[in-house]
């Protein structure tokens, strides 16, 4: 690689972590009241911007609500516990005060990204490993923003399933419906983990042990395997509660294969490839069995069968030593 490159791509890398390690070094040197204030004031002042501006473009909230939990994670990691409530009450109520003609944004939006950032940040301090971590504050996030619609409606009269059928134009109800527990969850990851890698670096004075990170393959692949038996049970009940352990099979399954990949599984990763293509084929030979969706329960053989495959390994490992 040139030289040129190689600066290029430090520069890039600089470029892109200089101010949020600048700002979070400034707390860090002496977590004194005024300094801890002055660095929460900024991240107060992005979270009412952000809901400023879901009330003038609406559409946008969906993209701006990636980042919001971020804000909360990188106070909750950098700050003392003791000083998190004056962060979340000064963001609450000077976003309630900038959208208090539509205040139901800044309760679905803000309300659970300060909670899910807090728990995250604290799951993070207290050396839970980051599967435990995402996964968590993923399902607080995602609990939080279903339990909100109906608070919102009882509070506002606003109706937000109705609000987001109008600003996305959204003309298949039934699929909105059934998809939007689902939608919740993988925003709510999506969320969470861009928390996660922008405090990673910060996360690594909590723990010093890389290999923490590993080694709970055993855990992922049974709570996998679960998540995809729940699915094809609640199939037959109510499917978008099986969509969403569709997701959280895959969630898990992931981490399984991160494993395989760590230590080096080459065995395992080629079965991944030929699970991952049987069940494409699957898929696409029985989807016209089922109706209504069900058949996107299919889905959940892949992560299935690696989870079978890595708890046999697993056992068949320990009965050898």
């Amino acid at each position: 690689m040139s030289s040129y490159k190689v600066i290029q791509k430090k520069f890039a890398k600089l470029s892109k972590n200089f101010y949020i390690i600048f700002l979070m070094s400034q707390v860090l040197k002496k977590q004194t009241l005024s300094r801890t204030i002055s660095f929460m004031s900024f991240f107060v002042a992005i979270n009412v911007i952000c809901s400023f501006l879901t009330t003038i473009v609406p559409v946008v909230s969906i993209i701006l609500i990636i980042f919001l939990p971020l804000t909360s994670a990188v106070v909750e990691v950098n700050c003392k516990d003791r000083w998190f409530p004056i962060y979340a009450f000064a963001t609450i109520g000077l976003s309630l005060v900038v959208t208090l003609q539509s205040i139901d944004f800044t309760i679905f939006y803000i309300v659970p990204s300060i909670f899910t950032g807090y728990i995250f940040g604290l799951f993070s301090k207290k050396h839970l490993p980051s599967m435990y971590a995402i996964f968590f504050a993923t399902i607080i996030q995602t609990g939080l923003s279903f339990a909100f619609i109906p608070l919102i409606e009882l509070i506002t009269g606003s109706n937000l399933i109705d609000v987001f059928v109008k600003i996305f134009r959204i003309s298949d109800i039934f699929w909105f419906k059934t998809l939007l527990l689902s939608a919740f969850f993988i925003v709510a990851l999506m969320q969470v983990v861009l928390s996660y890698i922008v405090v990673s670096n910060e996360l690594k004075k909590f723990t010093t042990d890389k290999a923490s990170e590993y080694g709970h393959s055993l855990i992922a692949a049974i709570s996998s395997l679960g998540s995809a038996t729940i699915a094809a049970t609640c199939a037959f009940f109510y499917l978008p509660v099986a969509l969403l352990f569709v997701g959280i099979s895959f969630y898990f399954v992931v981490f399984v294969v991160i494993d395989q990949v760590y230590f080096k599984n080459k065995l395992a990763l080629i079965l991944d490839a030929v699970f991952a293509f049987a069940t494409l084929l699957l898929f696409a030979l029985l989807n016209k069995f089922f109706a209504d969706g069900k058949d996107l329960v299919l889905l959940c053989i892949a992560p299935a069968l690696v989870s079978i495959f890595s708890i046999f390994h697993s056992f068949l490992k320990k009965s050898r030593q």
